[in-house]
């Protein structure tokens, strides 16, 4: 006695591709690396404004720069809080504006 056993291979297809795991979406990983690059220049342009000028510090541009390089920071997937982020930014920008300050008055 033969067994016969009829397929509908239309269906069967159509089961295999969708039990394959949907691939990963396209560009994710080059949209995540151009938006690092993106937060590491502006980091950098913010970070080349002079901090001191004339003696007296630019408050803007200091709290720029420290929103810049926690953005950054944020981006490159730290899982430090945003406040501690920020702290740590601001306290590394003052550094850098008192120094740029007693160049300056030098």
């Amino acid at each position: 006695m033969a067994a016969h056993r009829k397929i509908d291979w239309s269906s069967a297809m159509r089961d295999i591709r969708n039990d394959r795991s949907a691939p990963a979406a396209p560009g994710f990983l080059a949209a995540r690396s151009l938006e690092i690059a993106h937060l590491d220049r502006l980091a950098r342009e913010v970070a080349a404004v002079p901090f001191a000028v004339l003696g007296s510090y630019d408050r803007s541009a200091i709290m720029k720069a420290a929103v810049a390089s926690a953005r950054a920071q944020k981006a490159k997937g730290s899982k430090t809080s945003w406040s501690q982020l920020v702290g740590f930014a601001l306290k590394t920008i003052w550094r850098h504006a008192k120094a740029q300050r007693a160049l300056a008055m030098n």
